[in-house]
């Protein structure tokens, strides 16, 4: 499948680096045209993803997609620190978790899932 999908578009990519906090401005990008809503969720901000409203002024935020009506596509640019990180994709106000199909990286969730994961170098 990853064949497939790599021609249509980048799950994710570094698009810059915030000066003031080193952090690393990276785009992610969802194919699911029949979403409502899509959040991005991962370790880099506690899981934190609706109806939850998180810590205001940290990094523990719902982070909301906005979806291409071109496309379909659902994208963000947020800022992360280097490292690597799990992540997820949260549809319809958590209806369902899902893992990044177009992104091969993964790792066992532990709940019978998988979380999809981004290497971020400086």
């Amino acid at each position: 499948m990853w064949d497939v999908l790599k021609d249509r578009y980048i799950p994710y990519e570094v698009v810059g680096k915030d000066a003031e906090t080193g952090k690393l401005i990276v785009r992610f990008t969802f194919d699911r045209p029949s979403a409502t809503t899509v959040h991005l969720a991962g370790q880099f901000n506690n899981w934190t993803a609706p109806p939850s409203q998180g810590t205001p002024g940290t990094d523990n935020v719902p982070i909301p997609m906005t979806r291409d009506p071109k496309t379909g596509y659902w994208t963000v640019e947020w800022k992360i620190k280097p490292g690597r990180w799990q992540y997820k994709y949260v549809i319809d106000g958590g209806v369902v978790w899902s893992e990044d199909q177009a992104n091969p990286l993964k790792e066992n969730d532990g709940f019978g899932g998988y979380n999809s994961v981004v290497i971020l170098n400086e």
